[in-house]
């Protein structure tokens, strides 16, 4: 008999995910029990504790304070002026203050107490929005291009994200029942769940992204399942279908890697639903069940091949699947910051967020406010990027110049204000809210911007851009695997190297240096900036540079 593991003991017989929760929500306590944790993560909520003040607690004979992070689930990104305002309302209320916006489009509330979650919940539903399925062993959010929603010739694309998040969707009612309490704000009916996940759902997450056809600002290749829009010579309209993707490793298990997606075939648009269930369906049947730090599809293509892979989709499909079209060469990359005119004759401004954390801080931009006074004044869009940036669109033309200056008067910066490491720097939330978390990220990314930034302006390289990636741990959330510079938490006080990414998303980096601190990354980096700066083109990134030269 096959070994599994615990996790997939709990999912089968959690009842399609309802478990003891409702009972656990209500019993008064601070937190919840261990099999209650896995089953809340299909329903968008982790629990923890705060890790600044775990150890001083301990000492005065203290139980851990208890916190949850709840992720909703935002398919590609979009949201209404309504949305926003009532996201801002719910972190007043029930979260620490802030909204987090993260590379997968989706927004998170962190410091939240039990006591709070159902009121959170039932506030989502009442948005239209939800956390169910954003995190959990199924497709999470399905993120996509934000230009899809606005460049000409491409509006037929922009309702795909939320069209695959609805047909991959777990069908179970646990949600409604346990967190919004029978409060039927729309309407709902009981259905037989989903063949590929049946009662033990996925192995393990699987993500989807849509690019742009030209350009690779959601890291197409990072992706379980990535769709390039592609207009078949023969069969017209469709998707180039990616497959195998996927960035997280595991310090305890060696044969745990990073990996790009590839070419599996061509799908027309009535065809890529099928197809995508197939792969699905080879997923819940191939993954590792009994290992998790394996349990990804990458690690299924890897091992299978991607040829043998193919045919089990195949087999599931019912036919054979078409060539795929070679992935374009060299995608753009744009962060869609700044203003932007529409084909509509409206406008949109990119607003940089730092680490995605929208806040007001005391001695500098008051981004939340501002957010919030645009969606009071006006009929707009908030569009969540890759990047964690806010893209806001459809501004009238009459009004371009008031929400201009609305972010003036917030000290929001512009985009020739912002720093060439700044502009594109990443991190995820790491301490003091996240379980995994090995070191900081989020909160040391200034400085290291900071050290980096004047590592450039002490060389003739002052301007140059160069991406950086910073998380506490090899999950992976804030994609540094693709970085030109990746910081990667290894110890308590040490980090992982990585250089030589792609610029474009399309190709990893390389290991450089280990178990460096933070103070002295640019120390580190010093040898590959000073032959940049004698050696590259005007034109040449940083990460194509060390990668052409031999030294990533």
């Amino acid at each position: 008999m096959t070994t599994e593991s615990g996790v997939e003991v709990i999912k089968r017989e959690s009842r399609r995910l309802r478990g003891d929760l409702a009972s656990e929500l209500g019993n008064g306590a601070p937190n919840v029990g261990a099999e209650s944790e896995q089953i809340l993560k299909f329903h968008g909520i982790y629990s923890g504790d705060n890790r600044d003040v775990r150890r001083s607690r301990t000492l005065a004979g203290e139980g851990l304070e208890y916190i949850f992070m709840i992720r909703v689930v935002v398919p590609g990104g979009t949201l209404s002026s309504a949305q926003w305002r009532g996201l801002d309302e719910i972190t007043e209320k029930v979260a620490d203050g802030t909204i987090r916006l993260t590379t997968r489009q989706a927004v998170q509330f962190h410091g939240v107490v039990k006591g709070d979650l159902r009121s959170l919940a039932q506030s989502l539903d009442r948005l239209y929005l939800s956390s169910f399925g954003a995190c959990g062993d199924v497709v999470r959010n399905v993120v996509a291009c934000p230009m899809l929603h606005t460049a000409e010739g491409l509006s037929d694309l922009a309702s795909w994200s939320a069209s695959l998040r609805e047909a991959f969707r777990s069908t179970s009612q646990a949600h409604w029942e346990i967190f919004v309490n029978g409060d039927r704000f729309a309407s709902r009916e009981e259905v037989d769940e989903r063949p590929f996940y049946a009662e033990t759902y996925l192995p393990r997450k699987f993500k989807i992204a849509i690019s742009h056809p030209e350009e690779n600002c959601v890291d197409v290749f990072a992706q379980d399942v990535g769709l390039i829009p592609y207009r078949h010579p023969e069969f017209g309209p469709g998707f180039t279908v990616l497959v195998g993707g996927g960035l997280g490793r595991a310090y305890a298990n060696e044969d745990t890697f990073a990996r790009l997606a590839d070419p599996l075939c061509f799908a027309t648009e009535s065809e890529v639903r099928a197809v995508i269930g197939a792969i699905l369906a080879a997923f819940h049947d191939l993954g590792d069940r009994a290992d998790r730090r394996r349990a990804r599809l990458k690690y299924v293509v890897a091992d299978l091949g991607l040829d043998a892979f193919r045919r089990e989709v195949e087999s599931r499909l019912g036919r054979e699947l078409a060539p795929a079209p070679a992935a374009p060469e060299r995608f753009g990359v744009d962060d869609h910051l700044g203003w932007r005119d529409l084909p509509s004759g409206r406008y949109q401004v990119g607003v940089r967020v730092g680490a995605g954390r929208v806040s007001d801080t005391e001695d500098g931009a008051r981004l939340r406010s501002a957010l919030r006074v645009i969606a009071e004044t006006f009929d707009v869009t908030f569009s969540i990027t890759a990047q964690q940036d806010v893209v806001v669109g459809n501004i009238a033309a009459n009004d371009r110049e008031r929400v201009a200056e609305i972010l003036r008067a917030h000290r929001v910066k512009g985009v020739d204000e912002l720093g060439p490491v700044e502009r594109s720097a990443l991190a995820c939330p790491a301490l003091p809210t996240c379980s995994q978390a090995l070191t900081e990220a989020e909160r040391k990314l200034p400085e290291v911007v900071s050290a980096l930034e004047g590592a450039l302006a002490r060389r003739s390289l002052a301007g140059r851009s160069l991406q950086l990636r910073v998380t506490g741990c090899p999950n992976g959330c804030a994609r540094p695997a693709l970085a030109e510079v990746g910081i990667v938490g290894r110890t308590k006080s040490t980090y992982d190297l990585y250089v030589g990414g792609g610029p474009r998303g399309d190709r990893l980096a390389t290991l450089y240096r280990e178990k460096v601190a933070l103070s002295d990354v640019d120390e580190a980096l010093a040898p590959l900036l000073n032959r940049w700066e004698r050696e590259a083109g005007d034109e040449e990134s940083f990460g194509d540079f060390v990668t052409r030269v031999g030294l990533a």
